[in-house]
């Protein structure tokens, strides 16, 4: 499943997802998700609570989500948005900024997310709400480790001689190519421009097994890896159905985060204000990330969620070295796309 071209949670919605609500005070929201998103059981209590005539409409991938943003009319309606799709949604006009005061929660968090935050925030209104997100993360078998005698604890274990034609990395430039400059002790959104860039990506393209964003779990299933690089809404159901055989990490020196922001085609109606405020319920965001693969970025405090107990912090400043990948200028893009296609496109 693609993350930044990706993304699935834990909890089927099932047939109550796609139910209605008859005799709806306030009118029907439709909202455009991503299928096993969302736990059912805080579906029922929005409903519960609302008395909405909620219309659920499911999508496949993150790019289905973008796809329709794109060439539809969302209308009244809400839809949930990868932030890798959110700067164009902005530049061309598909979706409307939401007025601060008519959200009921105080947008005061703390790093990683100022950045963001100064990204989707304009003078009085947010261009949408996220309500969750993941991490990039190493996974790894504990078989293999415990016979080096050592386990992963950052990005640098990619180049260690051991693991070298035993690891998969993500068929996504900016991943890579991210988590090589933070492996040079840079910034996900430095520039890449660092004199030892290329022979280190040259480096980690030399020792890796196997390419892909959405099916690099198999070949670590069937131990033709060891070690892979992926995103933590694919990674913890595996890692809860076989936690004897996996381990993952967040990767000390901080990784690259993404979040899934609800956003509207026009000013929110009250139905539409009501569902986008239910999210950002402190109960509501601590039973997410609670009951779900993605924690919501309202809750400070991981210990009791489902992602810090598979996938531990490895230090308490990790989560606060990590970034949101931020919207290239088209310089930056050029460079990626050419450093892409000369290092692991040409020679693979």
């Amino acid at each position: 499943m693609q993350r930044r071209q990706f993304c699935q949670g834990a909890f089927a919605l099932g047939a109550i997802a796609l139910s209605g609500c008859q005799g709806s005070a306030n009118g029907g929201l439709t909202v455009h998700l991503l299928r096993k998103s969302l736990p059912p059981q805080l579906i029922r209590r929005f409903r519960q609570q609302s008395r909405v005539a909620l219309r659920l409409r499911l999508q496949e991938t993150p790019q289905a989500l973008a796809h329709l943003l794109a060439v539809g009319n969302l209308g009244t309606g809400v839809l949930s948005l990868g932030d890798a799709w959110l700067a164009e949604a902005i530049r061309q006009r598909q979706i409307a900024p939401i007025p601060k005061r008519l959200i009921q929660t105080k947008v005061d968090w703390a790093e990683p997310w100022q950045s963001f935050l100064q990204f989707i925030s304009k003078e009085d209104v947010l261009w949408g709400l996220p309500y969750r997100w993941g991490a990039t993360v190493l996974i790894y078998r504990r078989d293999f480790f415990a016979e080096l005698g050592w386990e992963p604890r950052d990005w640098h274990a990619l180049w260690h001689p051991a693991v070298q034609g035993h690891y998969s990395l993500l068929n996504t430039p900016r991943e890579v190519i991210g988590l090589t400059l933070k492996s040079l002790g840079l910034s996900y959104n430095a520039p890449p421009t660092h004199p030892q860039l290329r022979e280190r990506l040259s480096q980690l393209r030399q020792g890796c097994r196997f390419f892909s964003s959405d099916a690099y779990l198999q070949p670590l299933m069937l131990g033709s890896t060891q070690l892979a690089v992926g995103w933590s809404t694919d990674v913890l159901p595996l890692l809860k159905q076989d936690p004897q055989t996996y381990a993952a990490i967040f990767p000390a020196s901080g990784t690259a985060l993404w979040a899934d922001l609800w956003v509207c085609g026009q000013e929110p109606d009250r139905a539409a204000l009501d569902w986008l405020n239910y999210w950002w319920q402190p109960e509501v965001a601590e039973q997410l990330s609670q009951f779900s693969n993605a924690p919501s970025p309202l809750v400070g405090n991981l210990t009791d969620t489902l992602f810090h107990r598979y996938i531990p912090l490895a230090a308490p400043t990790a989560l606060a070295q990590s970034e949101v990948l931020l919207p290239l200028d088209m310089a930056t893009q050029k460079t990626y796309s050419a450093l892409w296609q000369e290092i692991f496109l040409t020679r693979f």
